[in-house]
């Protein structure tokens, strides 16, 4: 499969330089600033881009700037206000220890923004025709390609207004909305190849009514969004894609946990659902 490489222009070198698929690469303090500017950060706490689901995307982990991404037409390298009045995507500050959402980046010139500093982008989208990928059951080993299928763009037709029926059916039942961010957690925090969080481990730390608790929030939410079940692997990328799950409701959902944990809530959810850890 062809890949798309993605080029960042270096003012000193006066030339484009080609990022590596195999690891990210980070907006940081060096490559903004060349270590001037103590304002920005250092990675692991900054803006970076990465190689994914056979794209690139823009994501952002700094706690202090937004980070702005607007299309390149300008000549010379525009001021941070341009790109800011310009932007197409703005990535909000990043809580404490997670991520903001990341952006798939499209085909094309790009500016991004950090701070009192531009970093200008070419990234070259090899063309191929699409390809339908394979569909199987729910029990099938779950990655990040699976999950984040067209980010954003299910597979399956949408029902009309379906972000608007998932944001209020979240609102209407927080036990959902906090099972769901707590069940996809890895996604949320943009862990390379991420998988689910085994359901009975939901259950037990959010004190869920049984077992199938999780399988039946996920079979209502494909309802809503597709009005069909069948879609479970496209459930992630489109709750993160549309902002309905973020790094907060996982927040909510690990601290609603934890003093399930020390009330002994989960202790007793354990015995009721007659859970025995395995041996490691």
């Amino acid at each position: 499969m062809a890949i798309g490489q993605l080029f960042l222009w270096s003012a000193k070198a006066g030339e484009w330089t080609s990022c590596p698929h195999e690891e990210i690469t980070w907006l940081d303090r060096s490559l903004l600033s060349g270590n001037e500017d103590l304002t920005l950060h250092r990675a692991p706490r900054c803006a970076g881009l990465r190689y994914v689901n056979h794209g690139w995307e823009l994501f952002s982990r700094d706690t202090s700037h937004r980070v702005y991404l607007a299309p390149d037409a300008s000549e010379p390298l525009p001021d941070p206000e341009m790109v800011r009045r310009t932007a197409r995507h703005v990535l909000p500050m990043a809580p404490e220890r997670y991520e903001a959402a990341p952006v798939a980046l499209e085909g094309g010139l790009w500016l991004v923004s950090v701070g009192s500093w531009v970093v200008r982008l070419r990234h070259e989208v090899p063309e191929r025709p699409p390809v339908e990928p394979a569909r199987g059951g729910d029990s099938e080993t779950v990655t990040r390609e699976r999950e984040f299928t067209r980010r954003g763009r299910p597979l399956g037709p949408l029902g009309e207004d379906a972000v608007a029926r998932v944001r209020s059916y979240f609102q209407r039942n927080a036990s959902a909305r906090l099972a769901m961010a707590y069940y996809y957690e890895e996604f949320i925090l943009g862990r390379p190849a991420p998988q689910p969080v085994p359901m009975i481990n939901v259950v037990i730390a959010l004190d869920l009514s049984g077992e199938g608790a999780v399988s039946d929030y996920k079979k209502l939410l494909q309802g809503l969004i597709w009005q069909e079940r069948g879609h479970a692997r496209d459930l992630a990328g489109f709750l993160l894609g549309n902002g309905l799950l973020t790094p907060a409701d996982l927040d909510q959902a690990r601290r609603v946990a934890a003093a399930n944990e020390r009330a002994g809530i989960c202790e007793r959810a354990r015995l009721r659902l007659q859970y025995r850890p395995k041996d490691t």
